[in-house]
């Protein structure tokens, strides 16, 4: 596992250098709200491919008249598939039985790729898998999608065997999505809600020792504000959760941008955490802030469950049903995500 994990990250900054088409393409899958904070290096047709990854509303005709262009070279716009996706995002009517082909001609790594962009394509992906099982792809494939049975040598041998293989965007989803299946299935008992769930309601007990209880001569931390209680849960939740990030900026909205304190993008997560202070009267401010936060929210397509933590050392809380109101599922445009919050003091 650890080799994997200096694999996947030596990998990542070679094939990131480059802020081309491919790049956005991985961000699409990996990160999206980074797309919105790149600049990339990009070709007329290549920006409006972006626009796709990015969600952006494109007329039909202006994708068309791009696809319909003759070849040069014998190249057209299906040619290159990170640029081909882009656009099929931003017209996946009008240009779905060109994909089907292209999806038809793929080899497996690639299809694996589509499927992550193009869920429809998901059925197809696993009828391939299933005809192929000594390949080392499928092999991996079938892991990750717990499609059947995989023992451990063949697993162990397919890692090797595509350790060695020139690294591409789509091999580098491919061992990040497996990376992902084998923290859960080898490291944690419990699924990652759970996990998450449990460090954070045990998060005030475990502080004892370093703001009380400190070794003789050692001063105690201080934690002062939300941004030392991030710190912290950021050092425990990377033990357990090896890809967690911090501080990212989402689009703004309404004039407002927010930055997600903790991210757990593979598990479709996010924790935000509040702490209130020897200063603050009560929680109704927090209460406000956490309404507000929740707008910008709905701005992460893929989140699935947001947890909020709010730390409350002081015992300023008068009601914490106040906060417990705030659980339950929101829902704006179509996108749904279940919210969490978790009071300690």
């Amino acid at each position: 596992m650890v080799y994997l994990r200096q694999y996947i990250l030596e990998n990542l900054r070679r094939l990131s250098q480059n802020r081309n088409i491919e790049l956005a393409a991985y961000l699409a899958i990996a990160s999206p709200q980074k797309l919105f904070h790149n600049n990339f290096e990009l070709t007329p047709d290549e920006e409006v491919a972006l626009k796709g990854y990015k969600q952006e509303n494109i007329e039909s005709k202006v994708i068309q008249s791009i696809v319909s262009k003759p070849k040069i070279k014998g190249m057209d716009a299906t040619s290159n598939i990170y640029k081909f996706l882009g656009l099929y995002l931003a017209d996946n009517i009008g240009l779905k039985s060109v994909m089907d082909q292209k999806f038809a001609q793929s080899e497996l790594k690639q299809k694996y790729f589509i499927a992550k962009l193009a869920p429809d394509y998901t059925a197809l992906l696993v009828q391939e898998v299933n005809s192929r099982t000594s390949d080392p792809i499928s092999t991996v494939i079938r892991y990750i999608l717990n499609i059947s049975v995989c023992h451990e040598q063949d697993l162990d041998n397919a890692i090797l065997y595509l350790s060695k293989v020139e690294p591409d965007f789509q091999l580098q989803i491919l061992f990040e999505d497996l990376e992902s299946v084998l923290l859960k299935v080898k490291y944690l008992n419990k699924q990652a809600e759970e996990m998450v769930r449990d460090i954070l309601n045990n998060f005030s007990n475990a502080v004892q020792k370093v703001v009380k209880e400190r070794r003789k001569g050692h001063p105690a931390y201080a934690i002062v504000d939300e941004y030392d209680v991030q710190d912290i849960l950021y050092v425990i939740l990377k033990c357990v959760f090896p890809l967690l990030r911090d501080e990212d900026p989402i689009p703004k909205v309404g004039g407002k941008s927010t930055k997600i304190d903790l991210i757990l993008r593979q598990e479709d997560i996010l924790i935000e955490v509040k702490m209130i202070k020897s200063a603050d009267s009560n929680e109704t401010h927090f209460i406000e802030q956490l309404k507000v936060d929740f707008e910008s929210y709905h701005e992460c397509k893929w989140l699935k469950k947001l947890f909020c933590f709010v730390w409350d050392p002081y015992k300023k809380t008068r009601d914490i049903a106040n906060f417990h109101d705030l659980n339950g599922i929101r829902n704006k445009n179509e996108h749904t995500f279940d919210v969490e919050v978790i009071v300690k003091s």
